[in-house]
């Protein structure tokens, strides 16, 4: 629910004007505009979840003595790139196209009028191979910026980095070899110094799912109780009621914490377990693969004069939005069949690759 909340907003944003432009202030269209502007407060979520299934298991390990660096390595690199190289790639192509052949709208260089919030820069002038190469070892926003259009990649440098520092921060605690902590200890603080401050301070969300995980065997609040309170911190968030974005931002992931502990402490009467996960199985690619896509069918279905962007809320302009809504999730699906799907055959073909190295 999280990435399809992030595409929701991304194609709200492109499709329709922004609200305080002369759009009627009448309550469907308020309700529309509010509900489709959950996009960062669900990146929130995604840190959450990262440091509670990944972060807390390693917290797990390390205290039990037998994490394993290897495996650990291997699975994180399966899970993320497999998914990931593709996703560079066939952005990488529907930019080409789109900015070459689609770009009389002016999404591709930025010629558009006005301000679009989600497009901060030339999507042409970062499609090169040096800024491939800096998103290819997760360095975007680091060393460079995005490659091409897909800006969402934003927060996977963020979720990389902290695959690496979590396991290090954990072991100066639990590990008890003294050299493995000096070792610890220096690549550590390698990495607090190459990080840039909004990473390292988002780190601090990713710890807060971690932390949870050492009392996810009991509930510290009914879920009837954190749950309200993730969704009244969610709408404070929207709302802004909050005037530095970063103590929002941390609100979030201390509300969701607490969800995901309640929810874990409960799990047998939880209903959606098999809905969940099916939708779960595509959601990485969904996050991935979106943008790129949703720019390109904006710019196409503009250049042929079949639909206006940035535009005032009709019902057509809504049918059409549901409709490229689908095609955007089906068209996720169908990249995760050939990525997702094949993640445990990835990390075989790894493992076999260390083997005979």
């Amino acid at each position: 629910m999280a990435a399809f909340l992030v595409v929701i907003e991304h194609l709200r944003s492109l499709m329709f004007a922004d609200f305080g432009t002369n759009v009627r202030r009448e309550v469907l269209e308020r309700t529309f505009y509010f509900f489709t502007g959950f996009g960062h407060s669900a990146v929130m979520v995604f840190f959450v979840m990262s440091g509670f299934l990944v972060g807390g298991k390693v917290l797990d390990r390390l205290a039990r003595g037998n994490f394993d660096w290897k495996k650990y390595c291997t699975d994180r690199v399966s899970r993320l790139y497999v998914v990931y190289i593709v996703a560079l790639l066939v952005g990488a192509g529907l930019d080409y196209f789109g900015s070459h052949y689609f770009n009389r709208f002016g999404l591709y260089d930025q010629t558009f009028p006005g301000k679009i919030a989600i497009i901060n820069h030339n999507f042409q002038q970062n499609l090169s191979v040096p800024i491939f190469m800096v998103n290819l070892a997760m360095c975007q926003t680091i060393l460079g910026p995005v490659f091409g259009s897909n800006g969402p990649l934003w927060s996977l440098a963020n979720e990389f980095w902290y695959y690496l520092a979590g396991p290090l921060f954990f072991a100066l605690i639990f590990h008890k070899q003294t050299l493995f902590r000096v070792f610890g200890t220096i690549g550590f603080i390698f990495i607090v110094w190459f990080l840039p401050a909004p990473i390292l301070m988002y780190g601090v969300v990713w710890l807060l799912g971690a932390a949870l995980y050492f009392v996810n065997h009991r509930a510290l609040a009914p879920l009837w109780i954190t749950f309200p309170l993730f969704a009244v911190s969610f709408c404070i968030a929207r709302l802004q009621w909050l005037m530095t974005p970063y103590f929002a931002d941390f609100l979030i992931g201390i509300s969701f914490a607490l969800v995901i502990n309640s929810a874990t402490a409960n799990s047998r009467r939880i209903p959606g377990n098999a809905w969940s996960k099916t939708a779960a199985g595509f959601s990485y690619s969904v996050y991935l693969c979106h943008f790129p896509l949703l720019i390109f069918v904006a710019s196409v279905l503009f250049q042929i004069n079949l639909l206006g962007l940035r535009q005032q809320p009709t019902l057509k302009l809504g049918i059409s939005y549901i409709l490229i809504l689908i095609l955007t999730y089906a068209w996720c699906f169908l990249i995760s069949l050939a990525t997702e799907r094949r993640t445990p055959q990835a990390r075989a073909w790894i493992n076999r690759v260390i083997a005979h190295s």
